[in-house]
């Protein structure tokens, strides 16, 4: 990944560069380079794309202020203007619109070589992502086999502090296109909509979720994160259904691949529940049904438990395992129970006694109420 700011670290003093607002956005991460001098072609740029023009067809105040919008709305990072030939002064009215937005907006003098200093950001984009790209293979194999991290430690101390904490996040998308071009678009924004993340971290794409590693990172700073990113995404990307999960805070390098798992469990339970965010140390449970990779297992179980009822209420059109879902809820009280299910005392007595006499139990024993209580969050998940 590389930002403007590492550009102007970088190359800024080469090519001249002046960031005369929105400096607050130069954090933000570059995903590729384009001139622009239509505005029609604004429409065709990505999240994180990074804009460039000589004001051919921005020489009103008007005109680049209709520019500088489009292109915050298209969430770029922000604006290099070739000053010097077609735009000689930058309007007030533009500068402290650009300061309002965080937009960062970058002049370059006419004697700058555009093409040059086009190739060369170019260049350097595309090494930071090939970069990223080895990077997030050596995480890959390292969810699929642990003892293979051990083997990249090395290469990854370059970029981490390995022996510090790792968090895991993953991010699903309901009804994403599964294309690569629309994966790809998909990371820009939500890359985007996370803005300043103070911290090392990756983005990448592994089974189907988007995958966040953080370094470093206080937990309740990404779980905020998180919410600010849902909150944005939920406004910008209209009907696009988000879920987050989150695993835990574990120390070195090692932990990656149970923290993966965590998530993934975390997740599960987002998507089951349709909660925005669900963290591993909350989901109660489910940390360990979720966890439960053999869906065949949990399945079995269930059915074991309370086969008796769901072929009675299959045979009877009756409400057996409903009650009894309900009984457990509430400990057994029938008052409860009947006004959960407004239905008269008499009649859900008359189910218990039907519940305890298919099942074999007197339901007075913690040990059988909880195995018949996994069974309903074995159907829940």
């Amino acid at each position: 990944m590389i930002s403007l700011n590492d550009i102007m670290l970088q190359v800024g003093d080469q090519y001249k560069m002046t960031c005369i607002a929105g400096k607050e956005g130069c954090s933000n991460i570059i995903g590729w380079v384009h001139i622009v001098e239509d505005p029609t072609i604004i429409q065709f740029l990505w999240s994180n794309d990074l804009a460039l023009t000589l004001g051919l067809g921005f020489q009103d105040e008007k005109a680049l202020l209709d520019c500088v919008t489009k292109l915050i709305k298209r969430n770029c990072v922000g604006l290099i203007i070739n000053t010097g030939k077609y735009i000689n002064k930058i309007p007030t009215s533009i500068i402290d619109y650009c300061d309002a937005k965080n937009f960062p907006l970058i002049t370059i003098p006419w004697e700058v070589n555009v093409n040059i200093f086009i190739k060369d950001i170019s260049i350097r984009c595309q090494q930071a992502v090939m970069d990223d790209q080895k990077i997030a293979q050596y995480f890959m194999k390292g969810f699929r086999d642990e003892t293979k991290l051990e083997q990249y430690r090395d290469e990854l101390m370059l970029h981490f502090d390995t022996q510090s904490d790792f968090q895991v996040t993953l991010i699903s998308f309901q009804h994403l296109p599964q294309s690569d071009i629309e994966k790809q678009r998909a990371m820009a924004r939500i890359r985007y909509f996370f803005g300043d993340i103070q911290c090392k971290y990756l983005f990448f794409w592994y089974e189907d979720s988007l995958v966040l590693i953080t370094n470093s990172f206080l937990e309740n700073q990404l779980i905020s994160l998180c919410e600010k990113m849902i909150l944005t995404a939920k406004r910008k990307l209209d009907g696009l259904q988000i879920y987050i999960g989150l695993g835990s805070k574990l120390n070195d390098l090692h932990s990656l691949p149970k923290n993966y798992k965590r998530a993934k469990a975390s997740l599960r339970y987002a998507q089951t529940f349709h909660q925005d965010i669900a963290c591993f140390k909350d989901i109660g449970m489910y940390q360990i049904l979720f966890s439960i990779e053999d869906q065949d297992i949990l399945d079995q179980y269930y059915q074991d438990c309370l086969n008796p009822l769901i072929e009675y209420d299959e045979k009877h059109n009756s409400q057996l395992l409903l009650t009894f879902k309900f009984f457990l809820k509430f400990n057994g009280s029938i008052q409860l129970i009947a006004q959960e299910l407004y239905t008269h005392r008499n009649t859900v007595n008359y189910r218990i006694q039907k519940i305890k006499s298919l099942l074999h139990s007197e339901l007075d024993c913690a040990d059988e109420l909880f195995k018949y209580a996994l069974a309903f969050y074995i159907n829940e998940s």
